[in-house]
């Protein structure tokens, strides 16, 4: 066996400081290995079976790069260049994994930023494995931070890592282990789900030699058949390896604008159903001419259409400047110099619509920025139906999805890299019939990956869900997971939950404002991981209920749960200066729900009682509370909540 390190232990990997570290990897069977870095020499004796060897550094200070070097006794070596600083695993769904590039637009002066080699992402690719927990990733990378790598950085570590390497001036490893779509159930082992075997049920049908992978690849040739029933080689979003703004491949036949077809008037943004489109499936042609000055030919340009179902091409005067392939993915495209000019410029939708339902998002801007200009593209457009199917493109059947799948492949090789804290960023995917469990599966997880990693009080941050309505019923599914999240972080110690509701977007599973989130999880980090002064969170600390009023009484903490100090200098407001207007009252022997109309006073919320006694009184207790949300002077907002009145009583 060749000598090697392990994938995390590639050139540029970032080493936590102060902490014994693990270095490891394969040689030949009972080789002798010796392991310097910065003239410490340790030792160990690579194992007969597998040839697995493993050695302890005791702790290092912060700096680099540093050469790690590597030799065995078969004389083969190797060499790597690491740093040592703080290290953060980064886990969860896709708002954890959403890149940089995905918000480009949002965040243009990132872009302008000086390369930081000291700021580092590792990714690991997805992948998932339901046989046996792996040793080390198929395929991942350490990069640095420069122009060049920025749009394959998840946007809310590269925020948050930023921030540390600003405070702390030392280098800062990222580890990117995420995946879109993925539910909790993906990030534990098997024996940790015997605890919910509804869990472990969903996964037995993809157990055995081959099975997942041609269930998985089945789903994918049926989503195929139907896109080449539509003259497309197959489907948008079926072939890649994960999320990010993969691009897909425009036939020749579709670059040019359809004969023989029947043109209508179309208002975008908005919902098919409601433009004329009822029931439609297959493909469409979209249209807009937009007026432009002279000069423009000078100038570069960016496209901006919002989101849409499902899969498009789009031309700006006859120049294909993008596609993307499903109805998540922000259509913002760079419109090169030289393809605008004076006068009449079109802009060209070939859009293929997948199922009934569909939309060009409402709410979301659809516009062309030429220099400090911007033209509404929202209004009339012109439409026509190129290609009509009879049937639904069937779903991918996301195999990777499944239990224990993510945790076997991409989590457990992690193990041995120590690290400083996690951050958590999922929960979406759990918003369904069991939600209710959701605080006991990330209790356990927690509990796992604590003892894997063997770090008992290894910090974790949670990021609770933020708003969202356009795709959700409103099933009490996401404010259950959102008090599920705020109470796992205050059971546990070594956790805390950071309250998201106005970084959220109604109209978007993703908002793109991962800068405030990634703020709110650095003054966690500064509390719970640091030790360091941060700002206090308000919660509710006691409910009283007399005469006509029920009283809310708030208080104030660390996020690591101590008192804050100075207590009476703190004062409720609200995010838009009105009366908070989430409040609702509950009797639950009707199913009655009414707004509760309170003030607030100090850092108490009033309410003033109906005649019959509700059986609860509940915060921004839905999807998309937007209105009078409460906050301190800071800006730190209340957690939602719901609070049983019957133990209120005075």
């Amino acid at each position: 066996m060749t000598l090697r390190l392990s994938k995390l232990l590639d050139d540029g990997c970032v080493l936590q400081a102060g902490h014994v570290v693990r270095i490891w990897g394969w040689a030949d069977a009972n080789a002798h290995v010796t392991v310097d870095f910065e003239g410490r020499k340790v030792s160990a004796e690579a194992g007969s079976v597998d040839g697995s060897w493993s050695v302890s550094l005791q702790p290092l200070d912060a700096g680099g790069p540093f050469t790690l070097r590597v030799k065995s006794s078969s004389g083969e070596r190797l060499e790597r260049s690491c740093y040592v600083g703080e290290v953060f695993l980064c886990s969860g769904q896709s708002n954890m994994e959403l890149p940089m590039g995905w918000v480009r637009a949002d965040y243009p002066q990132e872009y302008e930023r000086a390369a930081d080699p000291l700021l580092r992402q590792y990714k690991v690719i997805p992948d998932y494995d339901f046989a046996v927990a792996r040793a080390d990733h198929d395929r991942a990378s350490w990069h640095g931070c420069s122009r060049e790598t920025l749009d394959d950085f998840s946007a809310l570590a590269y925020f948050f890592g930023r921030k540390i390497r600003e405070h702390f001036d030392v280098p800062v490893g990222l580890l990117n282990v995420s995946l879109g779509g993925s539910p909790i159930e993906s990030w534990m082992d098997a024996d940790s789900l015997k605890a919910f075997p509804e869990a472990l049920a969903e996964l037995t049908p993809y157990l055995g030699d081959g099975v997942a992978e041609r269930k998985g690849a089945d789903s994918v040739a049926a989503r195929d058949r139907w896109y080449q029933e539509l003259h497309y080689d197959a489907a948008a979003d079926a072939h890649h390896d994960w999320v990010p703004l993969v691009a897909w491949d425009c036939p020749k036949d579709k670059e040019c604008k359809p004969s023989g077809v029947q043109w209508h008037s179309i208002t975008l943004p908005g919902w098919y159903a409601e433009r004329g489109l009822t029931g439609f499936r297959g493909e469409v042609e979209l249209v807009k001419t937009v007026f432009l000055p002279s000069g423009v030919e000078q100038s570069s340009a960016l496209l901006r259409l919002g989101t849409m179902n499902d899969a498009d091409h789009t031309w700006v005067n006859g120049h294909l400047v993008g596609g993307r392939s499903n109805v998540y993915e922000p259509r913002d495209y760079a419109v090169e110099k030289g393809i605008l000019h004076a006068g009449a410029n079109e802009i060209r939708v070939r859009l293929v619509i997948e199922r009934m339902g569909g939309r060009v998002t409402p709410g979301k801007r659809m516009a062309l920025y030429v220099g400090d200009n911007t033209y509404d593209l929202s209004g009339k457009w012109q439409y026509a139906v190129t290609a009509e199917a009879n049937r639904d493109c069937p779903f991918e059947d996301f195999v990777r999805w499944k239990p224990t799948g993510l945790y076997n492949a991409m989590l457990a090789p992690c193990f041995p890299y120590v690290v400083r804290a996690a951050l958590w960023y999922q929960g979406e995917s759990n918003t369904g019939e069991r939600a209710a469990q959701y605080g006991d599966e990330l209790k356990a997880m927690i509990d796992l990956w604590r003892g894997k990693w063997q770090q008992p009080d290894m910090p974790f941050l949670i990021v609770q869900l933020p708003i969202f309505a356009i795709d959700a019923i409103e099933d009490g599914g996401w404010p259950i997971v959102r008090e599920e999240q705020w109470n796992v972080a205050e059971s546990l110690d070594g956790t805390a939950s950071v309250v998201t509701l106005d970084a959220g977007e109604y109209n978007d599973l993703h908002p793109h404002d991962k800068q405030l989130i990634a703020a709110r999880l650095y003054d966690a980090a500064l509390d719970v991981v640091y030790g360091e002064p941060s700002k206090a969170q308000p919660y509710v600390s006691e409910v009283e209920c007399a005469g006509e009023w029920l009283t809310i009484h708030c208080a104030w903490r660390t996020y690591a749960g101590k008192p804050a100090v100075a207590q009476s200098q703190h004062n409720l407001a609200t995010l838009d200066g009105a009366d908070p207007a989430e409040l609702t009252f509950l009797w639950k022997d009707a199913g009655t729900i009414e707004r509760a109309h309170g003030i607030i006073d100090g850092a108490d919320i009033k309410i003033r009682m109906p005649a019959r006694r509700p059986d609860e009184v509940r915060y921004a207790w839905c999807n998309n509370p937007q209105s009078g949300l409460i906050c301190d002077m800071n800006g730190t907002l209340l957690p939602p909540f719901r609070l049983a009145l019957w133990q209120a009583e005075a």
